[in-house]
């Protein structure tokens, strides 16, 4: 890869800052380039980004980001996290019948695929909005609505085979070495900080009667979802918002689309219980919103079972991530980078505090929602 990188020339690059800038007879002066380093979440690997910037011969400034996406072994275009997906969306043009809600994907201007590796060339977007408060959590939610809206009343569902389907559900059968051995894990002390000894019997009958929450997400109105919507990957350019990362994008069910705006807002910020309660709120308000700004006339309920439902799944994934994390001392380096401090227990105790919202609570009232 390293060797394709560096092999890129101004002529490699002439026409796609011609297409990012609209101008086809635009020469470029000088450039550069750079790695970038993935935010949050980085776990599933096979992604590389690099920036490249530069001038026009007219004094333009221009940068692009180069996506990199290798292959990853025993993965299927049914694998919830299967390689080539984000670079068949894009070169597919399934992206360029989105609905006008506001929400867009990043313009694309180049493609590569030499086999095991793909290439995706993007604009380069500058976020306006670094923080968020609890209006822009709602302004972001009900553009989600908006989208996964669109497609129940009316847009065309897209059915390409490379498509995810009811993702929340697809990565549960990779948890079932975690919850078979987690007595042993558990032995490990700050695995007994990241999830409590008195929790275990809790979470673990969360785990032996997951199918209460993998059946009710079936029965529930399906949609295009992106699944990956959360603040870094919402990026605010004036009166627009551009979603990236479309990694993960499929069909799944009202309300999933909520989860990762809701629970991965708690990594990214280390905030209190009352604090989640909060962004919940919100969020939930403005994704229904947007479903009733597009036509959506069903029962609220039904988004909020999603939801709740798929958030529980999705904390139950979290168990696996969180003690990997905090036992292999591998991973300790980037905690203490991430956390911004080197107290490790404390990381821990954090990770328990998380996960007292988005699996304990949010199993609890799903149950709730389905007379369990």
């Amino acid at each position: 890869m390293d060797n394709r990188i560096q092999a890129i020339t101004t002529d490699t690059l002439t026409p796609l800052v011609q297409q990012l800038l609209d101008n086809p007879t635009i020469a470029i002066n000088q450039w550069q380039y750079e790695p970038v380093y993935g935010g949050f979440g980085g776990a599933i690997g096979g992604t590389a980004l690099y920036r490249f910037k530069g001038n026009t011969t007219d004094h333009h400034t221009w940068s692009l980001i180069l996506k990199v996406l290798m292959e990853r072994p025993n993965e299927t275009v049914s694998s919830p996290y299967y390689w080539k997906r984000e670079y068949e969306v894009y070169r597919s043009g399934m992206l360029d019948t989105l609905p006008d809600i506001g929400l867009t994907p990043p313009k694309t201007v180049g493609f590569e695929d030499f086999g095991d590796i793909c290439w995706v060339w993007m604009e380069d977007i500058i976020d306006t909005k670094q923080n968020w408060t609890m209006r822009d959590y709602q302004n972001a939610a009900r553009h989600i609505g908006r989208f996964n809206g669109a497609y129940m009343t009316g847009q065309h569902l897209p059915d390409y085979e490379w498509l995810s389907h009811d993702w929340h559900c697809a990565i549960t059968p990779a948890l079932t070495d975690t919850f078979e051995q987690l007595d042993m894990l558990l032995e490990h002390p700050l695995a007994q900080h990241a999830l409590p000894i008195e929790e275990k019997e809790s979470i673990l009958s969360i785990w032996q009667n997951i199918d209460i929450y993998r059946d009710a997400l079936a029965d529930l109105p399906k949609t295009l979802c992106h699944i990956d919507a959360f603040r870094r990957n919402l990026l605010h350019r004036d009166n627009d918002i551009v979603l990236i990362d479309w990694a993960l994008v499929g069909h799944a069910s009202i309300g999933e689309d909520l989860v990762p705006m809701v629970s991965l807002s708690l990594y990214l910020d280390g905030n209190s219980l009352d604090y989640a309660n909060q962004v919940d709120k919100a969020v939930f308000e403005g994704y229904v919103t947007g479903l009733r700004e597009m036509g959506w006339t069903g029962d609220a309920q039904l988004a909020r079972i999603g939801y709740t439902c798929a958030m529980t799944l999705r904390g139950l994934a979290g168990v696996k991530q969180d003690l990997n994390l905090v036992i292999n001392e591998g991973n300790h380096a980037q905690l203490r980078q991430t956390h911004k401090t080197d107290n490790l227990e404390a990381i821990a105790d954090f990770f328990a505090d998380v996960r007292r919202f988005r699996l304990l609570q949010m199993a609890q009232e799903a149950r709730q929602l389905l007379g369990r």
